[in-house]
């Protein structure tokens, strides 16, 4: 982060960004556990490990639930953005 001069206020600033986070991973704890602002949001999954929260594909039967849900919200947050980039860009 020093590196690149991207401070938290800096991530304030911007919008639309979904963390998600495995909790059984190791690496959730460099990343956001909390939602940062109404468009900054992090998702926790008790039961999820690396990358079983990233499927391009959707739950499978493997999954557990709280991956089986998380991906339906994923969707329907990802849905909400884009909607809302296309009113925004409508009214330009």
């Amino acid at each position: 982060v020093e590196e690149f001069k991207f401070s938290y206020e800096d991530l304030k600033r911007s919008s639309r960004i979904l963390f998600t986070n495995g909790m059984q991973d190791m690496w959730h704890a460099g990343s956001y556990l909390d939602d940062v602002t109404d468009s900054i949001l992090a998702l926790n999954f008790e039961n999820g490990a690396h990358h079983s929260d990233l499927s391009h594909v959707g739950p499978s039967d493997n999954d557990t639930e709280d991956i089986r849900l998380g991906f339906i919200q994923i969707t329907n947050i990802l849905n909400d953005w884009l909607n809302e980039v296309k009113e925004e860009a409508g009214k330009n």
